[in-house]
């Protein structure tokens, strides 16, 4: 009887094993239908502080805004710089809460603190500028929201923008309904 339970168990251990749900690695940057995230330029010279990140409270039932600028030496272009703005309409959540908005050192990708949902999505414009975008595809450039497994899912805004003459990729009106990690992936 000991006999066939052990090999029911390893039968058992060497079906969950082998399916196809079963995730092993990971890796941020290859995701669903080999989309990869749009990479920054690397900062020239000494960089010492590469987080662009900035925090505001802000009370859900009236309402604010949250903005990031900052830009760096480096790129094809000299120069890189990040411009984004995140606006919360009154009655967007409840309370008050600290907001945080970081854009990230090595995609052109940001993410939003502390994790909650929205009765009314944020609006969320992000420029980047001084990129490297030759390898980039306009017609298919896209905003996601990239899940923590490498699906993905697409906000609906009001348009992206891809001028490669100067290394510029835009998200216009982008609304989200909750806070995670946001990016273009190509």
């Amino acid at each position: 009887m000991k006999k066939y339970i052990s090999i029911i168990i390893l039968f058992g251990l060497f079906i969950i094993g082998c399916s196809d749900d079963s995730v092993v690695n990971s890796s941020p940057t290859q995701l669903q239908n080999d989309y990869k995230l749009v990479k920054l330029p690397a900062h020239s010279g000494l960089q010492i502080n590469n987080n662009y990140s900035d925090s505001k409270q802000i009370t859900g039932s009236t309402g604010g805004t949250l903005s990031l600028q900052r830009s760096y030496s480096g790129g094809p272009y000299g120069t890189v710089t990040v411009n984004s703005t995140l606006e919360f309409m009154g009655g967007s959540f409840s309370g008050t809460k600290t907001i945080t908005m970081t854009a990230d050192d090595e995609y052109c990708a940001s993410s939003f603190s502390p994790g909650m949902s929205f009765s009314l999505p944020g609006i969320y414009n992000i420029t980047y500028t001084g990129v490297d975008l030759s390898e980039i595809n306009p017609s298919t450039a896209k905003f996601v929201y990239l899940k923590a497994n490498g699906e993905l899912e697409y906000p609906m805004h009001d348009g992206i923008i891809v001028d490669q003459s100067i290394g510029k990729i835009q998200v216009i009106n982008a609304r989200l309904d909750h806070f995670s990690r946001y990016g273009f992936v190509n």
